[in-house]
């Protein structure tokens, strides 16, 4: 773990491997950790000087029902006023996340529309188009990983989301 990263919350994943691991330095944050939610990993309030804000992680089903119920569920969260909402929603905004021809055209405007609903700002990825491989010869790749705000980034405009190099997983690890 890296030095400026001493504090973290993990949830591992429901019917698969993996999970979600959030890393904070303790130095510049304080966190409180939230009840979890089914299928939202974990929510965990941190706090920097008087500020707060929300930052909830996802990894969404990938099979039914749990899988329409995820967005029925994601249009039932209160979101604070400063917050980031991201992780693997299994779900792509439109057919130019994929590299291949195809998609489900239904699965994008029902994503949308609970992205709308919630009043989420995308936080754009730097330097990738794709987050997720099935690491096959001819590799389908698609953008699975999303980083979503409320109106707060409006507040801290530099805001970016890195990814981080991925020698051997199926996802690309981020940095906001």
């Amino acid at each position: 773990m890296d030095a400026r990263f001493d504090s973290f919350e993990y949830c591992p994943s429901v019917g698969a491997s993996k999970g979600i691991l959030v890393l904070w330095n303790s130095s510049l944050f304080t966190a409180e950790v939230l009840e979890n939610l089914s299928f939202i990993c974990n929510s965990v309030n941190l706090y920097q000087n008087l500020n707060k804000w929300t930052l909830t992680t996802v990894y969404r089903p990938t099979h039914q029902p749990a899988r329409a119920f995820f967005l029925f569920q994601n249009r039932q969260i209160d979101l604070d006023s400063l917050g980031i909402f991201m992780g693997d929603f299994n779900f792509y905004r439109s057919l130019e996340n994929r590299n291949r021809a195809g998609g489900n055209y239904q699965d994008i405007l029902l994503f949308n529309i609970s992205i709308s609903h919630l009043g989420l700002i995308e936080l754009p990825l730097k330097d990738r188009s794709y987050t997720w491989s099935n690491k096959q010869d001819n590799p389908l790749l698609q953008q699975l990983d999303y980083f979503f705000t409320t109106p707060w980034s409006l507040q801290y405009p530099n805001t970016t989301v890195l990814p981080v190099a991925k020698p051997i997983l199926d996802h690309t690890p981020c940095q906001v």
